[in-house]
């Protein structure tokens, strides 16, 4: 199956290739409809402390995420996407070859100002703060980091402004609560955001979800984000909280603040720096891919970085991320993770 997917790329950029000569009047219809973009971010990693002993010293290189993604035009009004992902394991222990996945896989229809999905899009979670962040090739944001939510979803999704000024936008989906895997009982999600731009470089968004997961173990989560943006940088401030309930009348109460700055010292060089506050155990934090957390303590993760840009596409972002953390009861505080990292990002 990899080799057709491999094979079925490489037929279709040769047939690029050779039609790259033409002049884009001579270009057969679908060439001139098809977009082809792609990314890839890659570190070189040290673990130099960390609350597992075992991980200790451990180094190397890896890619923790690949994109290859095709936007077909179908006409004025709908077009198609499909991209592929493929990242490392991340879990300092699988040696797995990296393996190609459907991250997105929808048709828009795009009524006026307004954008509506059928497929596997993006969901609400976390797309603001993401895109305002920036720098995904460096961390994840708050929620997706700590295993809060998923990126991706199966549904209808509708986002887009509201009024005519443009300072409204919303972004509402309904869909499976899966994220990029199949459909496997009969419950569902929603999610909504809704912001505001009210001017002078500044973005507010509100956002709330449910998740009707088997076995009656619902998710609920509310998140609050706010950004300042201005000529020389930027400032972004999120709190959340989620309700996990566990089916066994029991629920878990997580609640996540986050701050960050973003400062360009030229128009190569930008400085950027962000703390999260985990104010509770997360019982997912040993999972987290590169970065696995103490599941049993509260965390404070910081992050420190310096952004190059080498070319256009090209940066390289040497970054240091440190998790201290603050025991629960009577119980000894787990030892401070530290990771130094040389980042590189390139985009297409």
């Amino acid at each position: 199956m990899r080799l057709r997917f491999v094979g079925a790329v490489a037929g279709l950029l040769c047939a690029l290739a050779a039609a790259a000569p033409l002049q884009a009047q001579e270009l057969p219809d679908w060439v001139n409809r098809l977009k082809i973009s792609g990314l890839a971010f890659s570190d070189y990693y040290w673990v130099a402390a960390n609350n597992n002993e075992e991980l200790e010293g451990n180094n190397g290189f890896w890619f923790r995420r690949i994109y290859l993604t095709f936007d077909y035009k179908l006409d004025d009004d709908f077009a198609f996407r499909l991209r592929f992902e493929g990242n490392s394991a991340g879990d300092f222990t699988s040696a797995s070859k990296i393996e190609p996945f459907v991250k997105d896989a929808y048709v828009r229809w795009k009524p006026g100002d307004q954008n509506v999905y059928l497929g596997l899009s993006g969901t609400p979670t976390w797309g603001a703060v993401e895109k305002e962040w920036g720098y995904r090739a460096v961390e994840k944001t708050p929620l997706d980091l700590q295993k809060m939510g998923s990126s991706r979803d199966f549904g209808v999704a509708a986002k887009g402004p509201l009024g005519n000024d443009g300072r409204f936008y919303y972004h509402a989906m309904a869909g499976n609560g899966a994220s990029t895997k199949g459909e496997t009982n009969d419950g569902k999600a929603g999610y909504l955001a809704l912001g505001v731009k009210p001017g002078s470089g500044l973005l507010l968004e509100l956002y709330g979800d449910y998740n009707n997961l088997e076995g009656d173990k619902d998710f609920y989560t509310l998140q609050a984000f706010g950004q300042w943006k201005g000529d020389k940088g930027r400032v972004g401030v999120l709190y959340a909280h989620q309700w996990r309930e566990t089916g066994a009348d029991e629920t878990i109460e997580l609640d996540v603040f986050s701050i960050y700055g973003v400062v360009k010292v030229s128009d190569k060089v930008a400085l950027l720096g962000r703390y999260d506050r985990m104010f509770d155990p997360n019982p997912s934090a040993g999972k987290i891919a590169y970065l696995p957390m103490d599941p049993d303590a509260k965390s404070n993760l910081v992050l420190a970085g310096i952004d190059f840009t080498i070319a256009k596409r090209f940066h390289i972002i040497p970054n240091l991320e440190t998790v201290v953390y603050q025991a629960v009861g009577d119980a000894e505080a787990p030892d401070t993770d530290v990771v130094p990292r040389m980042t590189f990002s390139v985009t297409f």
